[in-house]
């Protein structure tokens, strides 16, 4: 133990070892690695695989934990974390472009929908595009058309600047994107996904990078919440996370470069579930009255004309329900940051929590009861295993600031914006000032 101590601390001390340019002084960078669905109880796991992620912790700061919005999905998590507002603001509540709602036929997300069309705000990434800073992303989410310099898509397009460059480099073969969405595991793509931010921080410098990893989040998924399969999995995204520091020293740029590593939501492991469309048939409620989207720990339902009679006559159906624990009122849907239908359209009329070890959706039929285990999210941002991780270590964060107390995620856009230089203004997240230098 004594030795492992030792290297960990050995490992923190060279963030900020290399001698600055004073070009590379002007310009700070921050690199964002999002390990999905790490949730914060994880990460106090003391014998947790991640040797990189804790000397992060010890040379920076951490947080206790950090709040998700609602819901704990992960495109509006993400778009919080680079707006520092709520989607109540930032309009995005599912993973893609919500359709068909109160049209009397079923419900889609349409996955590759324009930014413009998903984010109603400005991100932080737009205010770095607008100074003349350089930006990057990999794998991050509602950001198709969305004007980044070097992007490498979560479904990745041969034709983008930064692919044509790696293949033209030698740094990727055409043939690893062959059947990339269909046929290679998660890890398989993550691992791609950083190698494009390490080509992209060798080669381009960008001031913002944004990484985002889904390999726990597809075993959580799978599996359910603290499995050895999970251990395996973040013992792996821990060494992506090293290989991308190693890239940013190897470039010439870690005495100015901040790392912040986050998490978008935890998962919860379940043994029951339920169609939430099948309660509402059940209760004799018409797929041309209303129809639900399920997302997990919670499910949207939306009314084709709305009335109070059959919103009372929805709520009535899912209060019955073995699944749910508790049917937010409007004021409590406002006070939870949630959009309302007279402001966005894919807001729902109605929105029902699961109880834990239920979600919604994923039925199998014939499936046991209680059914295999797995894990799902979508839960109230204020329930433990839905909670992120933050830690923050690098140019501009105080050495060794350690442990802090848990703050909303909304507060990681403006402390990018202020570590850049830009302007958070419009956010309703505040800098983190006290692991600031």
């Amino acid at each position: 133990m004594k030795q492992l101590l030792a290297t960990l601390l050995l490992a923190a001390t060279p963030l900020a070892a290399v001698r600055p340019t004073p070009a590379q002084e002007r310009k700070p960078m921050v690199v964002v690695i999002s390990l999905d669905a790490f949730g914060a109880s994880l990460l106090h796991d003391p014998v947790l695989p991640v040797p990189t992620l804790h000397s992060l912790m010890q040379s920076g700061a951490w947080a206790t934990s950090m709040q998700p919005v609602n819901p704990t999905v992960t495109w509006p998590n993400h778009t919080a974390m680079v707006t520092g507002v709520t989607p109540a603001k930032h309009g995005l509540i599912a993973n893609g472009l919500i359709h068909g709602q109160r049209t009397g036929g079923p419900i889609g997300v349409e996955f590759h929908a324009d930014k413009s069309k998903l984010v109603h705000v400005p991100t932080v990434y737009d205010e770095a595009k607008a100074k003349g800073l350089v930006t990057a992303e990999m794998d991050w989410v509602a950001v198709e058309n969305a004007g980044i310099d070097y992007s490498f898509f979560e479904q990745p397009v041969e034709s983008s600047k930064l692919i044509q460059e790696m293949i033209a480099s030698g740094d990727l073969k055409p043939e690893e994107l062959k059947n990339f969405n269909h046929g290679p595991s998660q890890p398989y793509r993550d691992r791609l996904y950083t190698r494009g931010a390490i080509y992209a921080i060798k080669h381009h410098h960008p001031s913002l990078t944004l990484l985002h990893l889904l390999t726990l989040d597809g075993t959580e998924h799978a599996y359910g919440y603290k499995t050895q399969a999970g251990d395996n999995g973040v013992a792996f995204l821990d060494d992506q996370v090293k290989e991308v520091i190693n890239a940013v020293r190897e470039a010439g740029d870690l005495d100015r470069t901040t790392f912040l590593i986050v998490s978008d939501h935890g998962q919860s492991s379940v043994h029951h579930s339920v169609d939430p469309n099948a309660v509402l048939k059940n209760a004799g409620i018409q797929p041309s009255e209303a129809a639900a989207l399920a997302e997990g720990g919670a499910t949207y339902i939306y009314e084709t004309h709305a009335n109070a009679a059959l919103t009372e006559k929805i709520k009535a159906a899912f209060a019955a329900s073995p699944a749910t624990d508790t049917i937010p009122s409007e004021s409590e849907m406002v006070a939870q940051g949630w959009p309302r239908p007279a402001n966005n359209d894919t807001a729902p009329d109605v929105i029902v929590y699961a109880k834990e070890d239920w979600k919604f959706g994923g039925v199998r039929p014939n499936a046991p009861n209680p059914e295999p285990q797995t894990g799902a999210h979508g839960y109230p941002n204020t329930r433990p295993l839905m909670q992120e991780i933050f830690i923050a270590s690098g140019a501009a964060i105080k050495p060794h600031a350690g442990e802090q107390p848990s703050f909303p995620n909304l507060d990681v856009a403006a402390t990018i914006a202020k570590i850049l230089g830009l302007s958070y203004s419009n956010m309703d997240g505040k800098p983190l000032t006290n692991i600031l230098k």
